[in-house]
């Protein structure tokens, strides 16, 4: 386990880390992880092959017996952390912001530690939400990891598990 608590920049290598998180082998392992969550499930799919789709955020859409359709972004890590990667600058060149700080048509952030099997499903809104409250204080007392993208590079933050869920709890609580 690594990045929390560690100063400073790390690396990791883009288009090895896009070739892993499209792995047709972990079919099985997402339709466990979507039937356990969504009890009501009838039905997922890749929206891969939908370009308008990817620009939104949505990677997996999954339907359920009441007739609701869900969106959900799925991101994949090869090791086990003890903090989530929250994509803030998606091209450092033209400072083009990450997902975080888009406004994508997804109900659910799903993000997995592949070696544990492991998913932490964010509802999309109560994320962005703590993200918004937080995002300066995080940017400025957790590490970045930097993705080497050939021309580019993406800056995401290294938000500690613990203290991104209890944001996200936080987030559902509203005082007018």
């Amino acid at each position: 386990m690594g990045h929390v608590g560690q100063p400073g920049l790390a690396t990791h290598d883009f288009q090895g880390q896009l070739a892993f998180s499209e792995k047709a082998s972990d079919e099985p392992f997402w339709d466990k992880v979507y039937r356990k969550a969504f009890p009501s499930m009838v039905n997922h799919m890749l929206a891969s092959g939908d370009v308008k789709s990817q620009r939104m955020g949505i990677d997996r859409v999954v339907l359920l017996s009441s007739g609701k359709t869900l969106y959900i972004d799925e991101k994949k890590r090869k090791e086990v952390y003890d903090d989530i990667l929250l994509e803030h600058i998606s091209v450092d060149t033209t400072g083009s912001p990450g997902w975080m700080d888009k406004d994508l048509a997804i109900d659910y952030l799903a993000y997995a530690f592949m070696p544990t099997r492991k998913v932490y499903l964010f509802p999309w809104d109560m994320l962005r939400r703590a993200w918004l409250h937080y995002r300066r204080e995080w940017i400025g007392k957790y590490p970045e990891i930097i993705a080497n993208n050939g021309s580019y590079k993406t800056v995401s933050v290294a938000v500690p598990i613990g203290v991104l869920r209890s944001a996200v709890s936080n987030a559902t609580v509203i005082e007018a």
